[in-house]
C-alpha cells in the first residue's frame, strides 16, 4: 500500500536534473504533514529543482503562498512545469500581488529619510500654529478685558472669587509643604558646601535669596500648574463635548467674558498672594536646615537675613507671579476650546495643557532672569 507521502509527492531524476512531482489537491484543506513533507523535499535538494505539476488536480492561493513564500525566504531555485491553466492562474495571481508587496517594501525603505523630514516638517508647522493660536487667544483675553474695564458691570465676580478660592487658596496645604521640603533640602546642601569652604553663615544670605527669588515663587507655580491648567482644559472640555458652550452663546452669553476671563483674573490676582505664603515657607525650611546643620539660632537667622537680604529679592518673586498666573490660565482655557468629539481628547489635550503650561513657566522664568541681571535687581 503506498504511504501518503508517496501517494501526494515523489522524488523522480530526469537526467541531470531532479523532478518533484505533486499529486492531487493543495489548498487551504491540505494537511500539515503534507506540507511538511513537501517543504522537507524542498529544502533538503541541493542544487535547481523542477517541480511537476502534471497530477495536480487543484491549487488555490493558499498553498501558491506557501509555496512562493518558502521560495524567496530560502532562495530557492525552482521550475514549474506542467501546470494547467486554472492553476497556473492561481500562482500567477500570488506571484504578482508578492512582487508589487516586495515593490512597496523596497519603497518604504527608500522613503525612510523623506519620512523622517516630512515628519520634522509638519512638528514644526504645528508648534508655528500653536504660536499663533496662543497669540491670538492672548489678544482675545486683552480685548474683553479692556471691554470689561470700562463696563465694570461685564465683570463676573461670582466666578471670580470662586476661581481664587478653588484655583488659589485649595493648593495652599500641598503647595507649602512641597516649597518648605525643598527650601529645607536646598539649604542644607548649601550650608553643607558652604560650611566646607569656610564660611557657614553665608548660607543664610545664599537660601534666603534663593527662596525669595526662585523657591518659593518657582516651586508653587509648579504646583499650581499642574492642578490649574488640567482642571481648566477638562472643565471647558467637557462643557464644549456636552454642548454647553453653544448653549451659552444661543442664550447672548460670552464664553470668554463668562469662562475664559474670571480663570485667568482669579489667577494673576490670587499667585501673587500664593507667592508672599510660599516664601515665607521656604524661608522657614532654610531656617530649619541651618540650624539643624550649623545649630544657628533662629533670632540669629533673623537677624542676619534682615541685614544681607534686601526687600528686592522679594519683589523679584512677586513680580513674576502674575505673569506665571497669566500663562497658566491661558494654556489651560485655550486647550479647552480645542476639544474635539470625545472624551480621548479631553484626555490628551489636558495633558497637553500641563506640559505647555510648564513650559511657559521656565520660558518665563528664564526671560525675567536675563532682565533683571541685566538690570542689575
Amino acid at each position: 500500500m503506498k504511504t501518503e507521502k508517496q501517494k501526494f509527492l515523489e522524488m523522480r531524476k530526469d537526467g541531470a536534473n531532479s523532478v518533484l512531482i505533486l499529486r492531487g489537491d493543495w489548498d487551504f484543506k491540505t494537511s500539515v504533514f503534507r506540507l511538511d513533507e513537501l517543504k522537507k523535499n524542498l529544502l533538503d535538494h541541493q542544487g535547481s529543482l523542477k517541480m511537476d505539476f502534471s497530477g495536480c488536480q487543484k491549487i488555490d492561493f493558499v498553498f501558491g503562498m506557501f509555496l512562493f513564500d518558502l521560495v524567496r525566504e530560502r532562495s530557492l531555485n525552482i521550475e514549474l512545469c506542467n501546470v494547467s491553466e486554472n492553476n497556473a492562474c492561481a500562482l500567477k495571481v500570488v506571484k504578482d500581488w508578492l512582487e508589487k508587496e516586495e515593490d512597496l517594501e523596497s519603497k518604504k525603505v527608500g522613503k525612510k529619510y523623506e519620512l523622517m523630514i516630512t515628519k520634522l516638517g509638519k512638528s514644526i508647522v504645528e508648534t508655528y500654529n500653536t504660536f499663533l493660536n496662543a497669540f491670538n487667544f492672548c489678544g482675545m483675553i486683552l480685548f474683553y478685558f479692556i471691554k470689561s474695564v470700562f463696563n465694570p458691570k461685564r465683570f463676573c465676580i461670582t466666578p471670580l472669587l470662586y476661581h481664587i478660592n478653588e484655583s488659589g487658596f485649595k493648593v495652599l496645604p500641598v503647595s507649602i509643604l512641597t516649597v518648605f521640603i525643598v527650601g529645607f533640602a536646598v539649604a542644607l546642601q548649601g550650608a553643607l558646601q558652604l560650611q566646607d569652604m569656610g564660611a557657614p553663615l553665608m548660607s543664610v544670605e545664599m537660601t534666603a535669596k534663593l527662596a525669595l527669588r526662585e523657591i518659593g515663587p518657582f516651586i508653587l507655580t509648579l504646583v499650581v500648574a499642574g492642578r490649574s491648567a488640567s482642571s481648566f482644559t477638562a472643565q471647558i472640555g467637557v462643557m464644549k463635548i456636552t454642548e454647553e458652550l453653544d448653549a451659552m452663546k444661543t442664550m447672548g452669553f460670552n464664553p470668554f467674558e463668562f469662562l475664559v476671563l474670571p480663570r485667568v483674573l482669579a489667577l494673576v490676582i490670587v499667585l501673587p498672594l500664593l507667592v508672599f505664603i510660599a516664601d515665607a515657607f521656604a524661608i522657614l525650611g532654610g531656617m530649619f536646615a541651618i540650624k539643624y546643620q550649623l545649630d544657628l539660632g533662629f533670632p540669629s537667622y533673623i537677624d542676619r537675613l534682615h541685614d544681607t537680604v534686601g526687600w528686592n529679592h522679594f519683589l523679584v518673586g512677586i513680580v513674576k507671579a502674575p505673569f506665571w498666573g497669566f500663562a497658566i490660565a491661558m494654556v489651560g482655557c485655550m486647550r479647552g476650546f480645542e476639544v474635539k468629539g470625545d472624551t480621548e481628547s479631553i484626555g490628551r489635550l489636558t495633558t497637553i495643557s500641563v506640559v505647555n503650561a510648564l513650559f511657559w513657566i521656565i520660558f518665563l522664568d528664564a526671560i525675567f532672569s536675563i532682565i533683571f541681571s541685566k538690570l542689575n535687581i
